[in-house]
């Protein structure tokens, strides 16, 4: 089954919110989740209102109702009781209820029995917006709200690195053998916007994609979002992918991304030469010198392009070859990703693996580099991403449309 997508409305008053649930209606999404934490009235009778008018805008769309509580990242503090009424109240009116089961176990098999009773399913829910729990933490988390009745079991953390986010997703994946009910994972952020549009890897049931805003950090737009779930459920590729750029453009973090969104495989020349050689680039330069590595990167090069269907990440300096050039031309495309020397120097100038910029870490040698090898870079480059904005998932989308036009891509 495919991922459905989600969008949030989150209005302060009622004209608000059914102003958001007209134009989030028009964006035909699969559910809508209705905020009510967002909401400053938040009696009973006035949320039951709320939900009925947008029931009625959104029509066979199905409805999530939300109160996200203050605990959890949500707007407010609320109690038990009135949190428990709120719920009920609204399953009346909705497909689902979300459920901060976790956090309220004195009363959750009552509410989620109370709920059931009015015809609505169960989104358990928990949220860390400050790490990535240990993964036998987030098995139980995952299973406790199972036991607990919910019909879904949704869980959203925040990476503080990579390596959290591929933790993330490969429990996310595993979870789908250990409980029996269908899940919902992501991870936040932008470092984690990847496992909101990687679902055939994770196994999430629904993806929240923002429409007139996001709930949440990381969210992607709605139009992005459906594009790139539908690639991720599968995509051809005519011969290779070959991404330049200058150091600092996002190269690597760029080509891991749409690997794990087109499943194509993604191999970045540097580290291909490390593994190789068994020597660090920074070695290779001090000892060897820069003719001695760009002819280990040739060699590589020339291996790696002998099989289609790649995502080549290149070092910055690969394409002032000529003979390089003709080596990815031949299996491919090849898309330069490009920032302002600002950009590149806020991300550099704390690394000490640089070798180019090792003897002179500023922002002027960064610009005089720069000026010398734009030309180039604009001049054998088949496509040209801008990068400034620091976004993979959109960044990855922009390069996916562009290969799409050109037939490289086939969704």
């Amino acid at each position: 089954m495919s991922t459905k997508v989600c969008v949030p409305i989150m209005g302060k008053t009622k004209t608000e919110v059914i102003e958001q649930a007209a134009k989030v209606a028009e964006m035909k999404p699969d559910m809508v989740e209705f905020r009510a934490d967002y909401l400053e009235d938040i009696r009973k009778e006035n949320v039951v209102c709320v939900v009925e008018d947008i029931k009625k805008i959104i029509d066979d769309i199905e409805l999530v109702f939300t109160f996200r509580t203050k605990n959890e990242g949500g707007e407010r503090e609320i109690g038990d009781l009135e949190y428990k009424e709120l719920c009920n109240a609204a399953a009346g009116f909705c497909e689902y209820v979300d459920v901060e089961i976790i956090g309220h176990l004195d009363i959750a098999n009552k509410m989620i029995e109370g709920i059931h009773k009015k015809g609505a399913k169960v989104i358990g829910s928990n949220h860390h917006f400050d790490k990535t729990p240990e993964n036998i933490k987030i098995t139980e988390i995952m299973t406790t709200m199972e036991k607990a009745g919910a019909d879904i079991c949704k869980i959203a953390v925040m990476p503080k690195d990579r390596n959290d986010v591929e933790r993330f997703m490969e429990i996310s994946k595993q979870l789908c053998e250990i409980i029996a009910v269908p899940i919902i994972t992501m991870s936040m952020g932008e470092l984690g916007s990847v496992t909101r549009v990687c679902t055939e890897q994770t196994g999430s049931c629904v993806t929240f994609a923002a429409g007139v805003q996001a709930s949440a950090p990381g969210q992607v737009d709605v139009h992005m979002a459906r594009k790139l779930l539908k690639v991720n459920e599968g995509c051809t590729l005519k011969g290779n992918i070959a991404l330049i750029g200058f150091m600092g453009t996002g190269k690597t973090t760029i080509s891991k991304a749409l690997s794990k969104i087109t499943g194509f495989q993604e191999i970045d020349v540097d580290e291909y030469i490390v593994k190789k050689s068994g020597r660090s680039i920074s070695d290779i330069f001090e000892k060897e010198g820069e003719d001695y590595f760009r002819n280990l990167e040739t060699e590589a090069l020339q291996e790696i392009s002998q099989e289609s269907g790649k995502i080549i990440s290149c070092g910055g300096g690969a394409v002032l070859r000529d003979e390089n050039v003709e080596i990815l031309k031949a299996g491919g495309v090849i898309i330069l990703l490009t920032a302002t020397p600002e950009t590149i120097f806020d991300r550099v100038k704390d690394h000490t693996h640089r070798p180019i910029l090792n003897n002179d870490m500023s922002l002027s040698h960064v610009k005089e580099l720069m000026e010398k090898r734009e030309p180039r870079y604009q001049s054998v480059a088949d496509v040209k991403i801008s990068v400034d904005a620091n976004d993979r998932i959109l960044t990855c989308y922009q390069i996916i449309t562009e290969l799409e036009e050109l037939g490289v891509v086939q969704i």
